[in-house]
């Protein structure tokens, strides 16, 4: 028997390693860090992943939307090394950032509102953004300024030429709302040529752009209905020789141009030339344009 107890080798499985958390990055940040946080986590380069978030920002805002949730769902990684005194300067940092990132999305959303099916957001939006840019100085004034960094001055510029765009597109868009005209149907230019009352809508509209209704080839019966409106740009109506037209037309900021300067010659001048089934046809038309021009323009016997 030896004086040395032999120990039985150890066969305990170690435990398995923990899969690494998702966390922002504190190193690899321009904005929040999210980018950085994903590529840390999946061993990826940071700049595929800032192209991924700037490629999905162009497809309505998706990137922003999930770069935002990300930023504020996921935990930040902390350094090692923090220093006491570092929060409040990032915390500043941060406010400025996030007022950057916000006026990112309220532009956006402002430049969207001619394609937007759902709520308006070109009125009131410029008042809202500088009531809260004002709360926001209230609460930075409540702290004594840090260090003035050049990119803290970049990002100071960069919040004001937002504002300047946002005050100005969103001013411009309550104007068209004053006039009453809907800012819907999108941006472009735009032509329908309808050749049968199967084929004629009740309503055609553009957000911003020009518009061409061109009626001259319907065969009209009875009584139609029809409305065409621009928000902003040009509305341009041409109806049959003969057909009896009762017309609204108004711009809110431009004018409206009739044929030979006058409503009665719209209305009136070529019913004489008109055909017999045109006689009977009366056109109800309401032609409107918040910003821009309104001309409606009766083809002749001869084109018709």
């Amino acid at each position: 028997m030896t004086l040395t107890d032999t120990v039985p080798p150890d066969h305990t499985t170690p435990p398995p390693e923990e899969p690494p958390i998702l966390r922002r990055s504190a190193s690899k940040r321009v904005i929040a860090g999210v980018s950085g946080g994903i590529a840390e986590r999946f061993d990826l380069d940071v700049n595929l992943v800032r192209v991924g978030f700037v490629v999905l920002t162009c497809l309505w805002g998706l990137g922003a939307a999930i770069y935002l949730a990300m930023w504020v769902l996921v935990p930040s990684a902390k350094p090692a090394d923090a220093q006491d005194a570092e929060p409040r300067e990032t915390t500043r940092s941060t406010w400025l950032t996030a007022l950057l990132v916000a006026g990112a999305v309220v532009v956006g959303l402002v430049v969207l509102t001619p394609f937007w099916v759902g709520p308006r957001w070109g009125g009131g939006i410029g008042l809202g953004w500088l009531l809260f840019l004002g709360l926001m100085l209230v609460l930075a004034l409540r702290h004594p300024i840090g260090k003035i960094s050049f990119v803290r001055v970049l990002g100071v510029l960069a919040l004001a030429a937002i504002t300047v765009f946002i005050v100005a597109v969103g001013s411009f868009f309550a104007v068209v709302a004053m006039t009453g005209v809907p800012l819907s149907g999108g941006i472009g230019e735009r032509v329908w040529q309808p050749t049968s009352v199967a084929q004629l809508q009740p309503t055609y509209r553009t957000a911003v752009g020009s518009m061409t209704l061109d009626l001259r080839q319907v065969p009209f019966r009875g009584v139609t209905h029809v409305t065409a409106s621009v928000a902003v740009g040009r509305l341009l109506v041409e109806v049959p020789p003969g057909v009896i037209v009762d017309v609204t037309a108004h711009s809110g900021v431009g004018t409206v141009v009739y044929e030979n300067g006058t409503v009665q010659a719209f209305t009136q001048s070529a019913l004489s030339r008109g055909t017999a089934s045109h006689r009977t046809a009366q056109l109800v038309l309401d032609a409107e344009v918040g910003v821009g021009q309104v001309q409606l323009l009766r083809a002749s016997p001869l084109a018709s």
